[in-house]
């Protein structure tokens, strides 16, 4: 996988890790718990995963974060716009799964 692909991807994978966070923390639903622990889990080994496979710059980890925020307010606006949450809240969760995971 190219560099290009690389970002697209983590930029998926580590939105999936946010907006599970986000749904953790912010959702209702209790008995979804453990379910949405493991895919974060999952998700953040994938992310650990591919982000071993370059060294990446700083206008890489720019447009990492672009992908992932464009990804998590795609998804969250979709699947869990029943959710609400603080949208600092949100942007810090991005940053800290971006350092997490790269």
């Amino acid at each position: 996988m190219g560099k290009n692909k690389a970002i697209q991807s983590l930029g998926k994978v580590i939105g999936n890790v946010v907006v599970h966070k986000v749904v953790l923390k912010y959702g209702k639903k209790m008995e979804s718990e453990n379910h949405t622990s493991s895919e974060i889990v999952a998700y953040r080994n994938t992310a650990i995963s591919i982000g071993m496979e370059f060294n990446w710059n700083d206008n890489d980890k720019i447009e990492i974060r672009k992908e992932v925020h464009d990804f998590f307010i795609k998804k969250m606006n979709e699947k869990y716009s029943h959710i609400k949450y603080p949208g600092k809240e949100a942007e810090n969760i991005i940053n800290e799964t971006i350092k997490e995971c790269l």
